[in-house]
């Protein structure tokens, strides 16, 4: 569980990368809403993990183990939503198609490790 684990981030980590790469050569005025927008999806996406990782090393019970999920999985969603609330409070001018398609990006992007460690 730990080298997918581990995968998984580091692969969320290079697609940030490159799609921040991608928005500094197309227009780099977009680019602090880029930053945001994938600091969104991957600090939480790396809590999420790294307590998965702890619950995983842990000999523990099932059910122990889906409470520490469930507990990871809450503290992500209060981490993405405080950094979702605390950039669009701010004054400056978000590109909000810019902001999302980074967030939505990484989010997805965890779906393709599967596929990509199957070949």
């Amino acid at each position: 569980m730990k080298n997918q684990v581990l995968k998984t981030l580091v692969f969320q980590f290079l697609a940030g990368g490159v799609y921040l790469a991608g928005v500094g050569l197309w227009n780099p005025v977009n680019l602090p809403s880029a930053l945001v927008g994938c600091v969104a999806s991957l600090v939480p996406n790396a809590y999420f993990g790294l307590r998965m990782l702890q619950a995983a090393n842990n000999d523990n019970d099932a059910a122990a183990w889906l409470g520490c999920a469930f507990r990871a999985e809450i503290g992500k969603w209060v981490i993405m939503g405080s950094i979702v609330a605390l950039a669009f409070a701010s004054k400056y001018p978000w590109d909000p198609v810019v902001f999302f398609a980074g967030f939505v990006l990484l989010q997805i992007s965890g779906w393709f490790v599967p596929l990509i460690r199957q070949r």
